[in-house]
Parts: structure tokens; C-alpha cells; sequence
């Protein structure tokens, strides 16, 4: 199985050069503003669920429903979404998904009830999931060397801007009013601006696809589905079901689903065709390893993400001010992110070592301020950390991000981004769970809510650098 880059002009295929910068980041401008839409959109509405309360009176189980009915089909489909693009082009489902994910931000601007704003979350959802899997995928096919680092830098330097920038939009637009349109529509009418931009630039990317006809396994693909979608509902209600026996339930029908999924994938590949999801790529232990990693990093920061704006808040902090305390460390995650290939062409795979020891350096040092300092200058207090965090994140990401990507043979580029992007999704719901649970049983608020989340994210980043010293040295013996 071949894969081949074709310009956007629409001329014949080329085979892809090996060479060290094929394709110039800026060429990646429109997939890079998906991962931007995608955490903008996650993090402005999780900001402005309060107005939504207000707004329709909508109670609890349904403000749930408007993240998860975003959540949960975009990481069922993130997958399936990757292989698709393999079969019938990267572009093409790149611009189908950012298309859907443009009307779906249309529909919940205009949404007359929490019902029609709930079924078009689920429509975005579906969006996000076809078109997340292209960046990376095209990334991968299409570039090499220090042009893939600094392109996935990019990546995740989209993902962390449209993060932080979507908590200060939200709570900003939340409390404004544009004549008679309320400032909540106004995040989604923001989100539908990137939309246009993303697919506006997205023909200037090199256009990728495997040659050979990627079969879509149905079976393998519904149980996939019905495994991830039984976990999520498990993770995403969880709390609110009081983790009865619904839960439980739903836990064992997404074990049975993987494995069923997993024998079936087993004896199609040993069969000679090409299954969902190769076990043989699945044993690979750096893959293996690398995505480990990946969901620890994940959980830990968006635990932390959680509990920062309410404790902060609980400090004195405004909403709006809460936001505008994550800006800087943004900003920096950006800068160095943009970065992290000169530091890699100097490091190598010690770069993830180093990024994840800053890390746990940071979480230490907000810890601590947090022990001499609380109230409404807290945002001030722990900027040093907070920026000492960015650079440590960002020389994580990049270094993580490519331990998956690379363990994926090119023809399967696709699914290098639907299993990353699947195992942050996942994740990033894991994380809020447990710390969820942890201040639900202690009572925890304010500073000793985000004390709680601090140590959550350190244990799980001290089981990351283990794992980092792991791969490093693996690494290193493979090289030698």
C-alpha cells in the first residue's frame, strides 16, 4: 500500500519526497484552525453553561447533554473518521467535516430551545470527528523530519490557543449583549468565523489519500462504536447517575464490545485484508506506551483545567479575570510549541524527559504559592508557574504527539490521528471525572480544590516521565 501527496490544484498524484521540509507549515494553515475550532468550541461552552441555566432553565442533566452531545459522537467516530479519510482522500473529509461543523455552529447560535442546541452540539460532534483525524494524518503523509515537528507543533499550538482563548471568550461574550442578541450566541457566531477560515485555507495543504482501497469494516466499526460510545456514556453520566447500576452496565457492554471488536479485527488481518484497527500495529510497544502517556498527560491537564477557574473564582476572581489568568500560559505554550523543533534537532527524545520534569516542577511551584498566597490576587501569584508550565506542555506535546504518529505506517496516516485524538478525547473526560469525584467525597473548595487538582495532575505526570525514561531509553537501544 502506497501513499502519495497531491498539490491542491488537483494535478496527479507525486510520490512524497523524503526530504526534511517538503511541505512549509503555513501550507497547513486552514487543518490547523480545526484543532483551534474544536477546543475553542469545548472550552467557550463549558464557560457559558451557567447563562444557558438561566436562559432556558435547563437543569443539570440537560447542561450535561449540551458537552456530551459534543463529546461522545466525536470521540465514537474519531476513528472511523481517520480511516475514511484514507479511503476517499484527507481534503475531501476534511472540508465535509468543517462544513458540518460551520451549519452546526449556525444552528446553536440561532437555537431557540436547549433541545435544538443539544441536537446541533451532536451534529458538531460528528463534524469535529470527521475532520480532527485529517490534520494529523495529512501531516504525517505528507511531511518529513523537522517539517513534520514543527507542523505538529503547530497542531498543538492551535489545540492550546483555541483552549485558552475559548475559557476568555466565553466568559467575556457570556456577560455582553450585541443589541438584541445575547453574548452566549456570539461564541458559537465566533466559532462559525473560524469554520469559514478553516475551509477557506484548507486547499492550500497538500492533498493525501492511500492508494490502495481501504475497506471500511462494518463490524469491526459498530464495535468499536458501541465499545467507545458505552464508555463514554459511562464516564460522561457517571456522576450524575450517582454511579448506580446504569453505569456499571454500560462498563461491561464496552468491554465486550472491545473484545469482540479486538477477535474480529485479529482474524481479519490474518486473513490478508486490511481490518478497522491493525492488532499488528496496535502490539507495537512504543505505540502502545506512547499512547499511555498520551491519556495520562491528558486526564491531568484537564482535571486541572477544571478546578482552576472555580477555585480561583472562589478566591475572588471574576470569571472573565479567570480566564484572562490561563492567557499568558497560553501564550507561552504557543511560543514554545513554535519552537520545539530546534529544541528537538538539539535533544532528541530527551526533549519529552525534560518537558515533562518542568512540568512536575510547575505543578510543585503552584502548590507551594498556593500555601503562602490566596484571594483575589491569585492569578498574579502563580503566573511564574504558570508560564513555567506552558514551556513544559508545549516541550511535551510536539515529542508525545509524534510517538504515535510515527509508530503508524504512512498508507494508515488516518489512523495515527483518529487513535491519538481518541485517547485525548477519552482522557480529557477521565480527568474531570476522577477529580470530580475526589472534591465530591472530600468537600474540597476553593484553594483545596485546586490543591486537589494539582496533586491529581502530579501523580499522573510523575507516571508520564516514567513512561517518557521508558520510551527514551528504547529509543536510544533501537538506535544503537
Amino acid at each position: 500500500m502506497t501513499t502519495s501527496a497531491q498539490p491542491a490544484t488537483g494535478s496527479a498524484p507525486v510520490p512524497i519526497r523524503p526530504q526534511a521540509d517538503d511541505v512549509p507549515t503555513w501550507r497547513y494553515l486552514g487543518f490547523l484552525l480545526g484543532p483551534g475550532a474544536g477546543t475553542f468550541a469545548f472550552n467557550a461552552v463549558t464557560v457559558i453553561l451557567p447563562t444557558l441555566r438561566e436562559r432556558f432553565a435547563a437543569g443539570d442533566i440537560a447542561l450535561e447533554l449540551v458537552i456530551a452531545a459534543y463529546g461522545i459522537p466525536f470521540a465514537v467516530l474519531l476513528i472511523l473518521g481517520g480511516r475514511l479519510g484514507d479511503r476517499f482522500g484527507r481534503h475531501r473529509l476534511y472540508t465535509l467535516g468543517m462544513g458540518l461543523f460551520l451549519v452546526s455552529a449556525i444552528a446553536c447560535a440561532l437555537a431557540p430551545s436547549i433541545e435544538t442546541l443539544i441536537a446541533a452540539r451532536v451534529v458538531q460532534g460528528v463534524g469535529a470527528a470527521l475532520c480532527t483525524p485529517q490534520v494529523l494524518g495529512t501531516i504525517q503523509a505528507t511531511s518529513r523530519g523537522a517539517a513534520r515537528t514543527r507542523a505538529i507543533a503547530a497542531f498543538g499550538a492551535s489545540g492550546g490557543i483555541g483552549a485558552a482563548v475559548g475559557q476568555v471568550a466565553g466568559g467575556a461574550l457570556a456577560a455582553l449583549s450585541f443589541g438584541p442578541v445575547e453574548g452566549w450566541r456570539a461564541v458559537f457566531v465566533v466559532v462559525a468565523l473560524i469554520a469559514v477560515a478553516a475551509i477557506s485555507f484548507a486547499p492550500l495543504a497538500p492533498r493525501s489519500r492511500s492508494h490502495e482501497v481501504v475497506a471500511i469494516d462494518l463490524i469491526g466499526t459498530a464495535a468499536l462504536a458501541v465499545g467507545i460510545l458505552a464508555a463514554s456514556v459511562a464516564l460522561t453520566f457517571g456522576p450524575v447517575w450517582n454511579w448506580s447500576w446504569p453505569v456499571a452496565v454500560a462498563l461491561v457492554v464496552a468491554a465486550v464490545a472491545f473484545v469482540a471488536m479486538w477477535r474480529h479485527q485479529d482474524g481479519i488481518e490474518r486473513s490478508g485484508r486490511v481490518p478497522l484497527l491493525p492488532p499488528s500495529v496496535l502490539r507495537l510497544r512504543p505505540l502502545q506506551l506512547g499512547l499511555i502517556a498520551a491519556a495520562l498527560f491528558f486526564a491531568g491537564y484537564s482535571a486541572l483545567l477544571y478546578v482552576f477557574p472555580r477555585a480561583v473564582e472562589a478566591g475572588g476572581l471574576s470569571s472573565l479575570q479567570a480566564g484572562l489568568a490561563l492567557l499568558p500560559f497560553a501564550v507561552v505554550f504557543a511560543a514554545m510549541s513554535l519552537a520545539v523543533a530546534r529544541v528537538q534537532s538539539r535533544l532528541g527524545d530527551t526533549t519529552l524527559v525534560l518537558g515533562v520534569a518542568l512540568q512536575i516542577v510547575a505543578l510543585i511551584a503552584m502548590a507551594a504559592t498556593l500555601g503562602i498566597a490566596w484571594g483575589s490576587d491569585i492569578g498574579l501569584w502563580l503566573q511564574p508557574a504558570l508560564i513555567l508550565l506552558g514551556v513544559g506542555q508545549a516541550l511535551i506535546f510536539s515529542p508525545l504527539t509524534q510517538l504515535v504518529v510515527r509508530e503508524v505506517p504512512v498508507e494508515a496516516a488516518g489512523l495515527s490521528g483518529g487513535m491519538f485524538s481518541t485517547a485525548q478525547q477519552l482522557a480529557l473526560s477521565f480527568g474531570v471525572i476522577v477529580i470530580g469525584g475526589v472534591v465530591s467525597v472530600t468537600g474540597a473548595a476553593g484553594r483545596d480544590e485546586l490543591i486537589a487538582g494539582l496533586a491529581l495532575d502530579i501523580a499522573l505526570a510523575v507516571a508520564v516521565l516514567v513512561l517518557a525514561i521508558v520510551l527514551r531509553a528504547q529509543s536510544a537501544r533501537t538506535a544503537g
